[in-house]
């Protein structure tokens, strides 16, 4: 079968080290860096008004750090804008222009209250714009896992590159790019929650298995308000989809669910171009889990017990079988029988209380 063909001749290993050269030899390889060479040698730029300058369409960041940005604000302010930004003709509105990077300057001089910046204009093409927007941030080490998937994205649909030659272009393993892009592809929904819990990168997955929104919102509920874990996911979701193949699910749920959800979406604010959450609904998500928790139905709360119980339990055999294998001359440390007898009587406290 023969490979799939490439949009352009990109120097993979050069993206790697791009970035640490500065704008004027980091824009783009061969022709098309010759090309930017000689704008800026001989093109006057021009000055334009900073509200006609919109983003690079394939940026992949969806946020500013706050502090950085008004500190780069203070030095413009101090000091005056250095440089020059590089732009295309907006191709959907007449008159206005799109940065092939620098948007985070520009912001930061409108906060210093310049009205002007100067812009060397040029008909960039989709590609190249892409091109742009992957060599600026290739080797950013703030981005989210979200920002990195879009970035990662804009590699492969714009550029022709592979999952390995991205994989290799960033110096990680295909992995960690396959569970970023299938990030970046993911519901809005999954996308926002895993920008308020950036360590939740293992239940993408698991949530994508959930195709009714309803039933997902439910769940991302429980993660954030932390009755349920990443390691319980596969059980609960197991133990719910049993109960739906048996007709087990009670009518009295699904209104909680609605509930859930309905709460959930209103504090999430997931935008066409942005996918991050306000500091404000993590605060009233906080908030709603002290409302909804006493609404959680029996049945609901049965399955997360069960759910608790078969984690433990198969964390309990993998540790029995690791100390069956053993060793005769390997011994069992202090600590660890201390931790056995706890469980054991924390065992019998609970067989106790639920009699």
């Amino acid at each position: 079968m023969p490979g799939r063909s490439k949009k352009s001749a990109l120097d993979v290993g050069y993206l790697r080290t791009a970035t640490a050269n500065g704008l004027a030899s980091s824009i783009f390889t061969s022709k098309v860096q010759e090309e930017e060479q000689r704008l800026l040698h001989e093109k006057q730029p021009q000055q334009i008004d900073i509200d006609l300058l919109f983003d690079n369409p394939f940026q992949p960041r969806v946020a500013m750090e706050e502090e950085s940005l008004q500190q780069l604000s203070e030095t413009i302010a101090s000091h005056g804008f250095q440089g020059v930004l590089v732009a295309r003709p907006h191709p959907q509105r007449p008159g206005t222009y799109q940065l092939t990077a620098g948007h985070r300057r520009r912001e930061a001089a409108k906060r210093a209250g310049l009205k002007k910046l100067p812009v060397i204009v040029h008909s960039w093409s989709d590609q190249d714009m892409a091109t742009l927007a992957a060599t600026e941030n290739i080797q950013r080490e703030d981005l989210s896992p979200l920002e990195e998937g879009k970035l990662f994205l804009i590699m492969i649909d714009q550029m022709g590159l592979t999952q390995v030659e991205v994989a290799s272009a960033i110096k990680k393993d295909r992995g960690y790019v396959r569970n970023r892009l299938r990030l970046a592809k993911a519901p809005a929904d999954i996308q926002a929650f895993v920008e308020m819990k950036t360590d939740s990168m293992r239940a993408v997955i698991y949530l994508l298995d959930i195709e009714d929104v309803t039933e997902r919102a439910q769940i991302i509920a429980q993660l954030l308000n932390r009755k349920l874990t990443t390691e319980d996911l596969p059980g609960y979701i197991e133990e719910l989809k049993r109960r739906k193949r048996e007709g087990l699910l009670a009518e009295d749920e699904s209104a909680t669910n609605a509930n859930v959800n309905a709460v959930l979406a209103s504090e999430i604010s997931v935008s066409a171009e942005q996918s991050s959450v306000s500091a404000s609904a993590r605060e009233r998500l906080t908030e709603s889990d002290q409302g909804e928790s006493s609404k959680v139905t029996n049945m609901s709360q049965e399955r997360v017990r069960k759910t608790k119980l078969k984690t433990i339990l198969r964390y309990l055999s993998d540790y029995q079988r690791l100390v069956s294998a053993r060793s005769d001359d390997e011994e069992i440390f202090e600590e660890e029988h201390d931790l056995l007898l706890q469980i054991q009587d924390m065992v019998q406290q609970i067989v106790s209380s639920v009699k």
